[in-house]
């Protein structure tokens, strides 16, 4: 199943103007899905998003977790991972009244320091096995993305660290992000064959190799010919999300020719 991402119509608009991704699927005929994102933070994108089964019709549907304002590595019986629970209980009864079987997770949005990694590794992993019972119990699934996009600190969780994350928690799934995948420096090849049996998903887009940008996946330093081979040999019924960030070159249109794109590159076409 192919997606596109509402990130695309912006980061805490992406709710606002569902036609730009109704037009970007339409070309497909029902075969190209929505990525909805699950803010909690602001009442209004809450409104939107529990609205949206009104303009999805019968189009696939699946859910990004909370993360502005939201933190996986808060500290046990702390108001910080109160707000976590909340976040996601709310995330959870969302998706699955919008008939989403699987939530994308972040690990950490703060910036961590050497020192307090394994604190924080701990703090989330406990977290986490709160937050998978809580989707059990709603029949949505987690998948754990990888990220290593830090500017400041060290990566909570790099490529070892995430690939035993991933291990050690079978009833959660795994998503990878390729732009993440590109900052962070990581080996493709050895974690799609590491987690061949646990990848549920992809994020894809593009950049520098730098800066986590979010761009068109002709436009950066990725090597999607390579991924096309390495995700039919490895994942090949893992889903895929064109995860581009909103600007004025990011258009319904545009989109639609990047998801052919894809769907022709995973064909081996």
């Amino acid at each position: 199943m192919i997606y596109v991402s509402n990130l695309a119509a912006g980061l805490e608009k992406g709710l606002d103007h569902p036609s730009f991704l109704l037009e970007a699927a339409a070309p497909f005929g029902g075969e190209v899905g929505i990525e909805l994102f699950l803010h909690y933070h602001d009442e209004a994108y809450r409104r939107r998003a529990q609205n949206a089964a009104e303009w999805l019709g019968g189009l696939p549907r699946t859910a990004h977790g909370p993360f502005l304002q939201v933190e996986a590595t808060a500290e046990q019986g702390s108001a910080e991972q109160a707000y976590l629970f909340e976040a996601y209980a709310w995330a959870f009864e969302t998706a699955q009244r919008l008939e989403c079987r699987d939530m994308v997770f972040h690990t950490h949005q703060r910036v961590v320091w050497a020192q307090e990694k394994e604190r924080a590794q701990h703090n989330c992993m406990r977290n986490l096995e709160a937050l998978l019972a809580m989707g059990e119990k709603h029949g949505v699934r987690l998948l754990i993305e990888n990220l290593g996009i830090q500017r400041q600190g060290i990566s909570l969780f790099d490529e070892e660290d995430f690939c035993r994350l991933a291990e050690a928690f079978p009833q959660a799934g795994c998503l990878i992000d390729t732009g993440h995948l590109n900052v962070a420096g990581w080996n493709v090849e050895r974690v799609l064959e590491r987690l061949s049996g646990r990848i549920c998903g992809y994020h894809l887009h593009n950049n520098d190799g730098v800066a986590d940008s979010h761009r068109p996946i002709d436009e950066g330093t990725f090597d999607y010919a390579a991924f096309y081979k390495l995700y039919r040999r490895f994942t090949p019924k893992a889903s895929l999300t064109l995860e581009y960030a909103d600007g004025g070159d990011v258009t319904p249109p545009r989109l639609s020719g990047d998801v052919q794109k894809v769907i022709d590159g995973v064909s081996g076409l």
